[in-house]
């Protein structure tokens, strides 16, 4: 999560601001966020990637303060929402798979994933991806990289990921995990959202589909990030010839309401062992955010607009990398990774100073606009980008 933004006496930004306190944001519409001095933001972060059709949007928006005047949470008691959630869902697709589960938080998901997997399988080791992120949980948190605390779950495996080995190297060595017969799931976030912007090739992820069926361990891709067209297709794994066992949806689903779900392979049934319920899963007001947010994007096309959004990124900010930046990423979904001797965090303010709003966390900036961003506003937004980067590199080289 990035650091909040602190103003200091004696930086000047265009319009007034408070400089004692910490950045507040009290309004966001569309792909803009207004703070509490009244000053605007153009939004390139659209809250972790949750306000994909923009911040409060008026279907969305009307779906759930009309689910409010009526109920709330039943405790798990049926209600006809939660079947048209479901069947939204499963129209995204092929009838082998269908929603088994629906929770408030991408981690949770992947919880349950994993479970769902250790019942299927009987197995219970899995093997997550180094940079991953499914999760801050100890069993999430333990598969994608080292806390340094000495935790661990016996059979959690955590691999290389591309940037760090090579693929032939990395599937030799989860071809030998495989072959001892322990792991019943295999988890992996096909771009990684807050690891790099990292992404295997398509032969990967075919070879791991290859492996996992070969071996008898379930593959679950984590979707929460990529899914519903962030990245140009309905899904990452759109584009690959095949479906993953298991996928993980969230984020872009709710419109900002907490939610995220498990869609599996149906010849897989859900059982009690698997420890499906809790407290807060498939509630009325998810359901109605899901419900609504789904039928927005079917209303929408969204391959038209963020091929266009992929365009103004790669225009704008793709000659970074001539300076020695990174710039990864697909879509509506970039990293872009600095050198070393950068100041982030200056490069940060001086971004927000100038009226856009990104994440950073190291030394990466995290570019996620929404997918009905105002087209020049987004240019704007990213000419704003490009430059405070180049003069952060060029400060950087100055001093060292």
């Amino acid at each position: 999560m990035p650091t909040p933004i602190r103003f200091t006496a004696g930086e000047r930004p265009p319009t007034p601001i408070n400089m004692n306190d910490q950045l507040r944001i009290i309004r966001a519409e569309n792909d803009l966020l207004f703070d509490e001095a009244g000053r605007s933001y153009i939004d390139l972060f659209s809250a972790h990637g949750t306000a994909w059709l923009g911040h409060a949007p008026h279907r969305v928006a009307a779906a759930v303060a009309a689910q409010l005047q009526a109920v709330w949470n039943i405790g798990g008691l049926g209600f006809p929402l939660f079947t048209r959630a479901c069947e939204l869902v499963d129209s995204f697709f092929p009838p082998s798979h269908g929603l088994c589960a629906l929770y408030s938080t991408g981690m949770e998901a992947a919880e349950f994933s994993i479970r769902f997997a250790r019942v299927v399988t009987g197995r219970r080791g899995a093997i997550g991806f180094q940079r991953s992120m499914h999760g801050k949980s100890l069993a999430t948190s333990i598969l994608t990289w080292d806390n340094r605390d000495g935790m661990q779950v016996p059979d959690f495996i955590r691999l290389p990921f591309v940037g760090e080995c090579g693929e032939s190297a990395i599937l030799e060595r989860l071809t030998a995990q495989l072959a001892k017969g322990t792991i019943g799931a295999v988890l992996v976030e096909p771009l990684q959202g807050s690891g790099g912007g990292h992404m295997a090739s398509p032969g990967f992820y075919r070879e791991l589909q290859r492996l996992c069926t070969a071996q008898g361990a379930l593959l679950i891709f984590d979707e929460i990030l990529t899914g519903f067209f962030r990245t140009g297709t309905p899904f990452f794994f759109s584009e690959l010839g095949f479906v993953p066992d298991v996928v993980l949806i969230g984020k872009a689903v709710g419109s900002g309401f907490p939610v995220a779900g498990v869609v599996a392979l149906r010849r897989h049934p859900v059982s009690e062992a698997m420890l499906r319920g809790s407290t807060f899963a498939g509630n009325p007001l998810a359901c109605a955010a899901l419900v609504a947010t789904l039928e927005e994007i079917g209303r929408r096309d969204l391959r038209a607009l963020v091929a266009a959004i992929e365009q103004t990124i790669v225009a704008i900010l793709g000659p970074l990398k001539d300076g020695g930046v990174a710039v990864r990423g697909k879509g509506a979904l970039w990293v872009l990774e600095l050198p070393s001797a950068t100041d982030t965090r200056a490069l940060v303010k001086r971004i927000y100073l100038q009226g856009v709003c990104v994440g950073y966390t190291g030394r990466q900036i995290r570019v996620l606009p929404a997918a009905i961003i105002a087209p020049g506003r987004l240019a704007q937004a990213c000419v704003t980008v490009r430059d405070a980067v180049n003069w952060a590199c060029h400060d950087a080289s100055a001093t060292g």
